[in-house]
């Protein structure tokens, strides 16, 4: 939303600089907390924002992002070449086991799942014969995929809502930034940042329960309302 705010959003002056400062420091935060869906979900939102600032410089992305990584601390290169290269015991061992598991649910119980906070209570009961044990380290209280774990838990339906409700959103805000007259406005800001979360949310949500967590949730919602009351005072002018 910052970074919006800051492509699009309506002039702010000298506080550009002050805004500036804080953006730096909060991808600075997000980088060293080493949480690899959350570096995606920004990198996702980033190349929407960029897209639709100054589509060339979409280009300049991937340098960008190997610079971070050359001047990030070992522990830091570590934790991102595990996306792909695993070390030891890693997150992502544990995380193709609750997938494997959460198919499993779905496949056994597909309209209506195994019901709220089943995944957690019932987990031990759907681990497939085949994944030896004990399990790998991590935590098994729900799927860490948003897609898998609202189907296992609610059903398949209730998953394509999910979907289909996030998809609307994205929908709905694009036919307000058509309607937005040319330049930078405050409405332009909130649209193409609620796109921006929205497609971040999406993302991480493929290896984490996003929108399970209440402080997650409840920013996610908060700009969620932010661009439906822009929609409305652009329909209202």
């Amino acid at each position: 939303m910052l970074g919006a705010l800051l492509l699009f959003g309506a002039p702010i002056g000298k506080r550009f600089w002050l805004w500036l400062v804080c953006a730096v420091l909060m991808g600075v935060a997000i980088l060293l907390g080493e949480t690899r869906g959350i570096w995606i979900a920004c990198a996702v939102a980033g190349l929407y924002l960029v897209w639709f600032w100054r589509r060339a410089l979409v280009l300049a992305v991937p340098v960008l992002i190997l610079l971070a990584y050359v001047a990030s601390p070992a522990g830091v290169k570590e934790r991102f070449t595990s996306i792909f290269k695993p070390k030891g015991v890693d997150s992502n061992q544990f995380r193709v086991v609750t997938w494997r598991t959460g198919l499993e649910m779905i496949k056994q119980h597909p309209l209506l799942g195994v019901g709220p906070e089943g995944v957690k209570l019932h987990f031990n009961e759907y681990v497939p014969p085949d994944i030896p044990r004990p399990l790998p380290s991590g935590w098994y209280g729900h799927l860490h995929n948003i897609y898998l774990h609202y189907a296992a838990e609610r059903g398949i339906p209730t998953m394509l809502i999910l979907m289909w409700l996030l998809i609307q959103i994205i929908v709905d805000f694009w036919r307000g930034l058509r309607d937005l007259p040319p330049g930078p406005s405050d409405r332009r800001f909130l649209l193409h940042g609620g796109i921006a979360v929205v497609l971040a949310t999406m993302a991480e949500g493929f290896v984490e329960l996003n929108l399970g967590d209440s402080e997650v949730l409840t920013m996610f919602l908060v700009v969620v309302a932010c661009g439906y009351v822009a929609l409305e005072k652009e329909l209202a002018s």
